[in-house]
């Protein structure tokens, strides 16, 4: 009796020890997730007025949205009076002003690499470690690598400027280049290069203050916005770094804890009530983005980190959780968390249950399998993305397990579109109770090859005017603007190569000699300080001997340097003296030991200057030099008596 009652108890807990262990492998294979897609996205936070976007795969240009998804390849144009803002993390924005044109050449955990041939943007830069990142953009001739956190403008006019301008704020710094030259601007100048004309290649560097206008005044605006976003954020709180946009979830909803989801946020009432029958993944459209495929562009303000990280839950109302039951080590961006599948002539979608892993809907349609390494490379040292701080765990998350999605999803939330009109427009509705009922009775699990969804060889451009755009303006003129200081190679860094080419014509700094610090007073001796900014490349052995030789004949040359002449023509001009022959053995007179009389008042001290050691003397023929001039070499005068003896003779 009492074995039966055992083996009676095993049964009864077989399927629920089964299940824990299915969640404990399940979390275990999660832990180390990767989606088949892992390329770096930004998203445009802001927008103003009309802008239009065109894929890296794609001729056609599309309407820029607000939260449109940016990837690397894109290239956006705005329209006249028109403000854009693209978010790139927690830390990086750039705004755009009206009639600009970029170009996304690099966006990747390594760096960011932009090129701008037309129109102003301004770049602000909360965060920034640049041996462990890069940001660089390319202006015409120019190129732009920042260096420290600040705020940085490039003004790059359009096709008939001859000019670009940079100026760097509030901190910045950064390295200028151009076709011939570089060097850094520092925080609170602006420089400004000649691009065209007879002063092609140079630059001059002024205030910074001097080209503040109405387009700096947004932008520090918007800084305003964001910094008070950023107070209030819950990063590392609910949420990790890597589900950057978050902060926006505090102006429209608050965060309230439930036993079997921990703490999740649900949206104020009023951020949904301009919407008739709100739920997830219905107010949007569908954009095909190269590398993810179909991905949703949500209408609500508030909703790029809801739709495309953690998950959306129903429990008398809809709530979103940053990360489903089981979480991998980094929170990797998703084009949706949805679950796709037909029903008869629709195409059917609903919110990805909190107790599944993620559904790549875009299996069997379209897949870029273009892999974009996670990690950073510093040097040799290979610096893996760190784990995100936890958040607090549903204490009751280990027992809900996979179940039918009907249990867990309101058929309200089930949305459809006739399959003909996916991806052309934003027309969604409800799908009806009883293709819901039908679409909610199938796991995820069992829909194992997802339905192909149309391309955009299917839609013939058959697109609603709220996705299809025309060609900017100067595209359709078809201007092209040779942009950077040189050709670009994409996820490649060009600071460095820029630096060592056009600062030090690619030869070595100069390395601090600390020989040359003086330590002390009593240590102090006389040292040569060292010169040029590279080091020189040592020349040949003969080169050395031929310049030595030469070095060392300048040298006797510059022992006697010739005494220059003064004054006009004349002939008491004192001719340069040039030592004879005979004159080499003729010896000095010494002076006598006689006492020399007293200097008379009336005579100049420099007329009886004192002899020069080993100086020859003068021809006796040579006149007397003038006052201007230099005096020569005199022998000594006679003694008094003598003369005067002389004297008295010839007058007796």
């Amino acid at each position: 009796m009492r074995l039966t009652k055992k083996f009676l108890w095993v049964f009864l807990l077989l399927p629920l020890f089964l299940s824990n262990t299915r969640n404990a492998l399940a979390s275990d294979d999660t832990d180390d997730y990767t989606p088949d897609v892992t390329a770096r996205v930004a998203r445009i936070s802001f927008l103003r007025g009309e802008a239009q976007i065109r894929h890296a795969d794609s001729q056609n240009w599309e309407r820029a949205t607000q939260n449109l998804p940016i990837v690397e390849g894109d290239e956006i144009a705005t329209d006249a009076n028109s403000r854009l803002e693209i978010q790139f993390n927690s830390y990086n924005y750039l705004r755009l002003s009206e009639n600009a044109y970029l170009k996304v050449a690099t966006l990747r955990d390594e760096g960011i690499a932009l090129s701008l041939p037309n129109g102003t943007l301004s770049l602000r830069v909360l965060n920034f470690d640049k041996d462990r990142t890069f940001f660089e953009i390319d202006a015409p001739q120019s190129t732009v690598a920042v260096q420290k956190a600040g705020m940085y403008r490039i003004d790059a006019g359009d096709k008939n400027d001859t000019k670009v301008r940079v100026t760097a704020a509030d901190g910045g710094q950064a390295r200028i280049y151009s076709d011939n030259s570089g060097f850094t601007l520092r925080s609170g100048r602006s420089a400004e290069l000649q691009i065209a004309g007879n002063y092609a290649g140079e630059w001059d560097i002024t205030d910074a203050s001097r080209y503040a206008d109405e387009f700096d005044s947004w932008a520090l605006g918007r800084d305003a916005v964001i910094a008070k976003r950023l107070q209030r954020a819950d990063y590392d709180k609910y949420y990790d770094r890597d589900i950057y946009g978050a902060e926006d979830l505090s102006e429209y909803g608050e965060w309230i804890y439930t036993r079997k989801y921990g703490y999740v946020w649900k949206p104020y009432r009023n951020a949904t009530s301009s919407y008739a029958g709100w739920s997830p993944y219905r107010y949007g459209q569908w954009r095909l983005i190269p590398p993810y495929g179909w991905t949703w562009v949500n209408d609500e303000p508030w909703g790029w980190a809801t739709y495309h990280h953690g998950r959306w839950v129903y429990d008398d109302g809809w709530y979103w959780s940053p990360y489903g039951q089981y979480r991998p080590r980094r929170s990797w961006w998703n084009p949706a968390l949805v679950v796709v599948t037909y029903s008869g002539s629709l195409i059917c979608w609903y919110p990805l249950p909190y107790d599944y892993g993620y559904y790549n809907y875009n299996r069997s349609t379209y897949v870029d399998r273009r892999r974009y390494n996670t990690t950073i490379i510093n040097n040799t040292t290979v610096v893996v993305n760190p784990t995100p701080n936890p958040s607090p765990t549903p204490p009751s998350a280990i027992l809900i397990s996979p179940g039918l999605p009907f249990s867990k999803v309101p058929q309200t939330g089930v949305v459809s579109v006739p399959a003909i009109e996916f991806g052309r427009g934003k027309d969604f509705r409800i799908a009806p109770p009883e293709v819901a009922k039908k679409v909610l009775s199938e796991t995820p699990s069992e829909i194992r090859n997802p339905p192909p969804l149309p391309t955009l060889k299917n839609l013939n451009g058959k697109m609603s005017n709220e996705i299809r755009a025309e060609s900017p303006k100067f595209e359709r003129v078809e201007t092209q603007v040779k942009t950077g200081a040189i050709d670009r190679k994409i996820g490649v860094s060009m600071d460095e190569k820029l630096h060592t080419e056009r600062i030090y014509g690619d030869r070595l700094p100069v390395e601090k000699n600390p020989n040359t610090e003086i330590k002390s007073e009593v240590e102090a001796t006389p040292l040569i300080r060292d010169t040029g900014a590279v080091k020189r490349q040592p020349r040949s052995t003969i080169r050395q001997t031929n310049d030595n030789s030469e070095t060392n004949n300048s040298t006797q040359k510059e022992i006697s340097p010739p005494i220059r002449s003064t004054g006009g023509k004349s002939d008491n001009s004192r001719p340069i003296y040039k030592p004879r022959k005979e004159d080499e053995d003729v010896q000095p007179v010494p002076p006598r030991k006689e006492r020399q009389p007293p200097i008379q008042e009336s005579e100049s001290p420099r007329s009886n200057p004192t002899p020069k050691r080993d100086e020859p003397p003068a021809p006796k023929s040579e006149p007397p030099p003038r006052k201007s001039e230099p005096q020569p070499e005199q022998k000594h005068a006679p003694p008094l008596n003598e003369g005067k003896g002389k004297q008295n003779e010839k007058d007796g």
